[in-house]
């Protein structure tokens, strides 16, 4: 199922209230259809026409039998006005619907069930229905007040499972698309954002519970709202999101929205953001592979330079002349830069601190060597003065990339904070998580 489809109602009603007017079955009729139409006027309330109403009422339910309903709604609007006691106003409402129905009219279904609901000869085991079609109605005239009631009371009674909950929680979605002024919720948008969310959260539990697959829409449709209007449950919508549908799209919006909220990043952070893009194959256009390979050679990787430029032109994403002079400096620079990795390594052992070891083991990962790597980040933290959250990253980020779930998973944990370097390390981590499933 599609995420907020309100296509057209197709309701299987039969004239619940024809009792006594309606023919007699046809001879060849099979029992099984004998007893289910006994079922149905066994369900439907037992109906008594007023004498004034009565008459009318049946040339309006024979007009419909022959499939005239253009001229059963003309004679329904004649008899409107006698109709005088809930039973006549039921009656109406149920030639309405069919009426409706056949001529494909919304809002002559929307008033025929309304009409019903208000009459109350409704059996109490139809009035959910009845309102989540109403609600959906009132959904596609885009009265979502109204749209809303009807559906909570649908809820309220345990019908239709968790797509009453998509339903108003796309009320407020839409609302809030109304609200939005130089490509931002106003705050007015964003409170209506927060309003709607609670309800997809809910929805996508009710899904869970009855053991049938959520629509990924839904957890694309949280993660942009939550995103976009910077609701501080933006990170679990985001958790949630990635590892139930961690496409391309979702990684991309993710990440730049993390640029977005940290303009201040250092080169190394915004490297370790581009690793994941690559990573989620959410590069995808000449923006972001000039940036990450812009990025990489400003700090001294040549190796991962013509590797994402290659990684770019072997998918498509970028032309084949693309980067064409990057990509000559970083192929004419790797002889050197590898030849001096053997000296590099022993220098790093032979330090007093752990910086040496890291620098190498950042070369040793843009050349995709990921265990030298790996083993160079758990010397650089051995002897210390390093930044340890970042080589924690990038320690889990090696690990991930030979295959190592549970030792990545590890080395992501061990970053610390609340800032940007920790939110790029669990990003990673779900990624790890998503990329074994």
């Amino acid at each position: 199922m599609r995420l907020f489809n309100t296509t057209a109602l197709s309701i299987a009603l039969a004239a619940v209230a024809a009792g006594a007017f309606a023919p007699s079955a046809a001879s060849a009729q099979s029992r099984k259809e004998k007893k289910e139409q006994q079922q149905e006027q066994n369900a439907a309330p037992k109906i008594s026409l007023s004498r004034g109403f009565q008459k009318g009422a049946v040339e309006a339910q024979e007009l419909v039998q022959k499939q005239d309903f253009a001229g059963a709604k003309a004679k329904l609007d004649e008899i409107q006005a006698s109709a005088t006691k809930p039973d006549d106003h039921y009656f109406f409402a149920s030639l309405l619907l069919q009426v409706g129905i056949n001529l494909k009219d919304e809002a002559l279904q929307r008033r025929a069930l309304e009409t019903m609901i208000e009459s109350g000869m409704t059996p109490a085991t139809e009035l959910p229905k009845f309102h989540y079609f109403v609600g959906q109605f009132a959904f596609n005239a885009k009265q979502y007040d109204q749209a809303r009631t009807h559906f909570q009371q649908a809820i309220d009674a345990n019908y239709g499972g968790a797509l009453p909950e998509v339903l108003i929680a796309n009320t407020y979605f839409n609302e809030a698309q109304e609200q939005i002024v130089n490509n931002q919720f106003t705050d007015a948008g964003k409170a209506k954002v927060e309003q709607g969310l609670p309800h997809l959260k809910r929805a996508i539990e009710l899904q869970e519970a009855s053991g049938e697959a959520v629509d990924a829409s839904w957890y694309n449709k949280g993660l942009s709202m939550a995103t976009f209007a910077k609701s501080p449950s933006a990170p679990e919508w985001t958790k949630i999101a990635l590892a139930k549908s961690g496409t391309p799209d979702n990684w991309r919006l993710v990440l730049r929205m993390l640029q977005d909220e940290y303009p201040n990043i250092s080169r190394d952070e915004n490297l370790d953001i581009l690793r994941l893009m690559a990573a989620t194959k959410s590069l995808q256009n000449d923006y972001s592979y000039n940036e990450y390979a812009e990025t990489a050679n400003r700090v001294g990787l040549p190796g991962e330079v013509k590797a994402i430029i290659d990684q770019g032109r072997a998918s498509g994403e970028i032309g084949a002349n693309f980067l064409s002079d990057l990509y000559q400096i970083a192929n004419t620079g790797m002889a050197q830069d590898k030849a001096s990795l053997a000296s590099s390594e022993k220098s790093a052992a032979g330090a007093a601190t752990g910086r040496p070891a890291a620098n190498t083991g950042n070369a040793f990962l843009g050349y995709g060597e990921n265990a030298k790597a790996a083993q160079l980040y758990r010397l650089a933290l051995e002897k210390g003065g390093v930044d340890a959250d970042e080589v924690n990253t990038r320690l889990g980020i090696a690990l991930a990339r030979s295959g190592d779930k549970a030792g990545a998973i590890e080395a992501f944990s061990k970053v610390s904070g609340t800032g940007v370097r920790k939110r790029i390390a669990d990003l990673w981590t779900v990624w790890v998580n998503n990329s074994a499933a």
